[in-house]
C-alpha cells in the first residue's frame, strides 16, 4: 500500500501489536518493561520493512518469537507470551502479498523448528530420563504446529489474496483490450472472406478457364479460314489473359490475409486450407469431370483399379480435387500432351485407400510456348494446397516432372521427336480419413489471461487451505503416536501388579515394572507418601480420560507399600 496510506496501516499494526504484547507481558512476567521495549523497538523496524523488505520483516520477529521459546525451553520459567504470535500472523501475510518467493519463508520456519527441536533436545539432556525427553518431542510438534498456524497459513493466504486482488483489477485493462481486439477482430474477418473467395474462383474458375483455353487453341488450328483462326486466337488469348488477371488478384488477396492475421490465425471455410468443397456445390465423379475435359478438347482418359469411391465421402471428394487440378495444369502448361487418370482402389487391414495418379507427356514441340511445368507458373499455389489438403487427411502426396526416353510411358516422351518433360500428380488418401476440420479458434490472450488469473487464484486457495491443514495433521499424528507409545509403555498389567509383595526387594519389582512410570504431577490431591518413602506410579491401563493408577512406595531399598489410586 503506497504512500501515506500505508505509513498510516503500518502505524496502526505496530501500535496495536506492541499494546497486546505489553498487556500479556504485564500480567505473566515480573519486570516486563525492558522486555516490551526491546520488543518495541523490533517491531517498529520490522512494519517499517514490511514493504520493501517483507521477508526481513518477517524475519525479525519470527526471531524475537523463537528467542523467547528458547529461553523457556532452557529455563525454568513456565509464562509464554502469546500476544508474539500476532505480528508473525500480520507480517507472513503482507509478505505473500508482496512477493511471489517460497524459499525465504520455507528457510526461516525450517530455521526455526530446527532451532527449537535443539532447544528441547538440550533441556531433556539436562534432566536425563527419557520420558521427558519424549515430551520433549511431543511438545516440539506443538512447536511446529504453532509456526505452520501462525506463518505458512497467512503466507499462504497473502499469496492467495494477491492473486485474487490481481484478478479484481485486471478487469478494466481487459476491457479495455476488448474493445480495441474487436476493430482488429473485424478487420481480419473481412481479409479472411476476401481469402476464401479468391480461393474458391481459383478452384473452379481456373479449371474452367483453362478449358476454355484448349477449346480455343482447337478452334485454331482447325481448317477453317483466316478469320475464323484469328478469333480462336483472340479468344484463347482472352481467356489466358482472363486467368492471368484472376491469379493475381489472388494473390494479392491472399498477401494481405496472411499479413494481417497474426500466426497461427485460421481462415474458416478456405479451400486452400481445408480443401474441400461447400455444402452448396454439385458432388460429381471423376469421370465426369474427365469426360468434360475430353469435351473441351484435352487428350485424358481414365482407368480405373477396384471398386469406385464415392463421390460424396471425404476421400472421394478430395480425390475429385486432385484431379481436377491436375486436369488444369495439364492444360494450362502442357497443351497437345496426352493425359492418363488412374484410379486405383485399395484396401488393407487398417482400412482401404485411393490412389490417384495423374500424369502428362509434357508440352509438343508444335505447341505455343508455355512453362513446362506448374511450378515454373505459378510457383506452385495450387500444388501446395493439394498437398495440404492430403496430408491433413493422413495421406500422401507427391508431384513433380520426369524426362524419359522416347517411347516411355506417362510422364515420358511421345512420338518420334526426342525426350520430352512429363509432370506427374500422385496421391493416397484413406478411406477412413474425414474432411481437415477447421481448428477451434485459439483462445484471446484477454481469455487466456483471466483464466490464468482465475486458475492461479483458485491453486493458491487450494493451498493456504491444504498445506497447513495437511503439516498441521502431520505433526499432530506424530505428536499422537508418541503419547501413546508413552501411555502403552506405563500400563503396570494387574496380574504383575497383583504379584508383588511388601517387603519384596527393590530390585527384583523393578525387574516387572514398564519401561516408564506415570508422572505424579498428573495428579490431583493424591494420597500422603509414607514416611521416609519414595513413590512411583503406574497407569492401571491405557484409555482416554483419568485412569486409575498404582502407587508403590519404596523404602530401604525394598518395598514399602502398594496401592491402587481411583481418579475421576
Amino acid at each position: 500500500m503506497p504512500g501515506r496510506a500505508g505509513v498510516v496501516v503500518g502505524i496502526v499494526l505496530w501500535g496495536g501489536c506492541t499494546g497486546l504484547i505489553s498487556v500479556e507481558a504485564g500480567d505473566v512476567r515480573a519486570a516486563p518493561v525492558p522486555e516490551v521495549a526491546v520488543v518495541a523497538a523490533l517491531l517498529a523496524v520490522a512494519f517499517v520493512l514490511r514493504g520493501p523488505r517483507p521477508f526481513t520483516a518477517l524475519g525479525i520477529v519470527l526471531g524475537a518469537l523463537l528467542t523467547q521459546a528458547v529461553a523457556i525451553a532452557l529455563t525454568p520459567a513456565t509464562s509464554f507470551v502469546t500476544a508474539y504470535l500476532v505480528p508473525c500472523a500480520v507480517l507472513a501475510f503482507s509478505a505473500g502479498r508482496r512477493s511471489e518467493r517460497s524459499v525465504p519463508v520455507v528457510a526461516m520456519v525450517s530455521t526455526a523448528a530446527l532451532a527449537a527441536l535443539a532447544a528441547y533436545a538440550l533441556a531433556s539432556a539436562r534432566l536425563g530420563d527419557a520420558r521427558e525427553t519424549l515430551t520433549g518431542i511431543i511438545d516440539w510438534a506443538g512447536a511446529v504446529a504453532v509456526l505452520v498456524a501462525i506463518v505458512i497459513a497467512p503466507w499462504l493466504m497473502g499469496r492467495y489474496w494477491r492473486r485474487h486482488a490481481e484478478l479484481r483489477t485486471a478487469g478494466w485493462e481487459i476491457a479495455d483490450r476488448m474493445e480495441r481486439a474487436r476493430d482488429l477482430d473485424a478487420e481480419r474477418a473481412r481479409l479472411r472472406e476476401r481469402s476464401r473467395i479468391a480461393t474458391e474462383m481459383h478452384d473452379s474458375l481456373g479449371h474452367e478457364l483453362a478449358l476454355i483455353a484448349v477449346r480455343a487453341a482447337a478452334l485454331e488450328m482447325a481448317p477453317e479460314g483466316d478469320g475464323a483462326r484469328g478469333a480462336a486466337t483472340e479468344l484463347r488469348a482472352a481467356a489466358h489473359g482472363a486467368n492471368l488477371r484472376l491469379r493475381e488478384i489472388i494473390g494479392v488477396l491472399r498477401e494481405n490475409a496472411e499479413h494481417s492475421e497474426p500466426e497461427g490465425a485460421q481462415r474458416p471455410g478456405e479451400h486452400g486450407m481445408s480443401g474441400m468443397p461447400t455444402s452448396g456445390e454439385t458432388v460429381e465423379d471423376v469421370s465426369v469431370l474427365v469426360d468434360r475435359a475430353v469435351r473441351a478438347g484435352l487428350s485424358a482418359h481414365l482407368i480405373r483399379e477396384g471398386p469406385d469411391t464415392d463421390p460424396a465421402s471425404p476421400a472421394g471428394r478430395a480425390a475429385h480435387r486432385v484431379v481436377r487440378e491436375a486436369l488444369t495444369n495439364a492444360a494450362r502448361h502442357a497443351p497437345g500432351a496426352a493425359v492418363t487418370v488412374r484410379m486405383v482402389r485399395e484396401d488393407g487391414d487398417s482400412g482401404g485407400s485411393t490412389t490417384v495418379l495423374v500424369s502428362d507427356t509434357g508440352a509438343t514441340a508444335s505447341s505455343p510456348g508455355s512453362p513446362k511445368t506448374p511450378q515454373a507458373a505459378e510457383g506452385g499455389s495450387g500444388l501446395a494446397g493439394l498437398r495440404t489438403l492430403v496430408e491433413g487427411m493422413g495421406g500422401d502426396f507427391n508431384a513433380g516432372g520426369s524426362t524419359e526416353a522416347e517411347g516411355g510411358g506417362p510422364g515420358g516422351a511421345v512420338g518420334g521427336s526426342g525426350r520430352r518433360r512429363g509432370f506427374g500428380v500422385s496421391a493416397r488418401i484413406p478411406d477412413t480419413a474425414d474432411a481437415p476440420a477447421d481448428p477451434a479458434p485459439a483462445g484471446t490472450e484477454t481469455a487466456r489471461r483471466l483464466h490464468g488469473a482465475r486458475r492461479g487464484a483458485r491453486r493458491r486457495l487450494a493451498a493456504a487451505l491444504a498445506v497447513p491443514a495437511a503439516l498441521v495433521a502431520l505433526v499432530a499424528v506424530a505428536g499422537f503416536g508418541v503419547l501413546w507409545y508413552l501411555g502403552t509403555n506405563s500400563v503396570l498389567p494387574p496380574q504383575d501388579y497383583a504379584r508383588l509383595s511388601i517387603g519384596q526387594e527393590r530390585a527384583a519389582v523393578e525387574r516387572m515394572l514398564p519401561r516408564f512410570d506415570y508422572p505424579a504431577d498428573e495428579l490431583v490431591d493424591p494420597p500422603p507418601v509414607p514416611s521416609g518413602a519414595t513413590c512411583r506410579y503406574y497407569l492401571v491401563e491405557w484409555e482416554n480420560g483419568l485412569p486409575p493408577v498404582y502407587r508403590l512406595c519404596f523404602a530401604d531399598d525394598r518395598l514399602a507399600a502398594k496401592d491402587r489410586i481411583a481418579r475421576g
